[in-house]
């Protein structure tokens, strides 16, 4: 029997080229192409590219006093935004999207009565931070517990922290992965030696022979390109075809190319930018990494495997549900640690070709976009009427 149409805000601090936001995407479209009545509120930092995917039928909210840090003044003024936007629209529900948001959100979706408030866990705020940040973020979303229904966890990994923090408990979490285009990265045709040529370092005279390693993460931080190109130093040094190849961008990225250059390795490393066809570099790549510092189950985690790739990733919670310990790839507890099981698979083609069949035969499926709405389509219809029915 089809439900209800129902009214619908998310909300996210940041609506951008990564892993959050292109879950948040694609949550808005299923529910907009399935009738409901979406409205996306957005913070001060957006890309004009991933707004114009939305659904066209999805109201745009843009919020610019919704910034990722605390700003006493501007998080007031967005929590005073955000409620009068609720008294107005009274949605069913709302689904907040990463920390700052999350507490926004939440705070004025509770003081505006909206009957169900669901808030999606992508990453924790507290793990891996200092002992007074920890505490901080730790206290308010202690504090937040009450005003949510659900929890909406990338992983069980995201699960398995909340509740060893005592956030929520076992009845109000629930596990979605976070859905993409699956079909997309598994067929994948590689990027061809013409396409590589305009990107590939000078040090590699051409496609044949080259040791590709690539890393797909937003140029921040907490995915510590910097770190890592230290790491690739040394297996540059050993391997004098390897090559390093950076998807995305971001602040760091100047910080990125100084480290590059005070390396040496301009002839080694290229920024291959955002693309579209990704997923044929993936496809292209003899190993795929990862060496964030703070993640949920990273979405690029889960492509890196559906495109048949070796993968060697610093442990972040959950991972472990997709990258199993030597069968299709590698977890370390530190970033340094990473040369090694990455020269491994560039040295043993036996090794790598076991691992590449390995993550190729993973039944990747509850990770597509479909199986992702009609879980969320369950949740909020089971909410919705669970809570229609308290008011009866």
């Amino acid at each position: 029997m089809t439900r209800a149409h129902l009214k619908i805000v998310h909300v996210i601090t940041r609506f951008i080229r990564g892993g959050a936001d292109e879950n948040t995407l694609l949550s808005c479209n299923a529910q907009a192409e399935a009738g409901d009545e979406v409205y996306l509120v957005y913070g001060d930092e957006f890309h004009d590219d991933i707004l114009a995917k939305l659904h066209p039928r999805i109201h745009k909210h843009f919020l610019p006093t919704l910034v990722r840090p605390l700003r006493l003044r501007a998080d007031l003024a967005a929590t005073f935004a955000l409620w009068r936007l609720c008294r107005a629209v009274r949605p069913d529900i709302v689904h907040t999207h990463t920390s700052k948001a999350g507490f926004v959100g939440r705070v004025a979706a509770f003081l505006a009565g909206v009957p169900v408030i669901l808030h999606g866990v992508h990453i924790l705020p507290f793990l891996n931070v200092g002992a007074v940040q920890r505490a901080v973020y730790l206290v308010a979303e202690k504090l937040l517990v009450p005003a949510t229904d659900v929890f909406v966890d990338v992983s069980q990994g995201m699960k398995a922290e909340c509740l060893r923090y005592g956030i929520g408990t076992e009845a109000t979490h629930l596990v979605v992965p976070s859905g993409m285009d699956v079909a997309r990265f598994r067929q994948a045709v590689p990027v061809a030696d013409a396409e590589f040529a305009a990107e590939r370092p000078a040090a590699i005279a051409g496609w044949a022979g080259a040791e590709v390693i690539l890393m797909v993460a937003a140029f921040e931080e907490r995915k510590r390109q910097l770190a890592f190109l230290d790491v690739f130093a040394g297996i540059a040094a050993e391997r004098p075809h390897a090559v390093l190849l950076l998807g995305g961008d971001g602040p760091c990225r100047d910080a990125i190319e100084r480290r590059i250059s005070a390396l040496g390795l301009k002839d080694r490393v290229a920024l291959i930018g955002f693309r579209e066809d990704i997923e044929r570099w993936m496809k292209r790549a003899d190993v795929c990494v990862l060496s964030s510092e703070r993640e949920g189950l990273p979405r690029v985690i889960v492509q890196y495997a559906l495109a048949g790739r070796p993968i060697v990733s610093t442990y972040l919670p959950g991972i472990e549900a997709v990258v199993h310990e030597g069968e299709n790839g590698y977890l370390t507890a530190r970033v340094e640690d990473m040369a090694v099981p990455i020269t491994a698979i560039l040295s043993d083609s036996v090794l790598s070709q076991r691992l590449s069949a390995a993550a190729a035969g993973l039944d990747l499926s509850p990770w597509g976009v479909e199986e992702m709405a009609g879980q969320l389509d369950g949740l909020y219809t089971r909410l919705v009427a669970a809570k229609s029915a308290a008011a009866r």
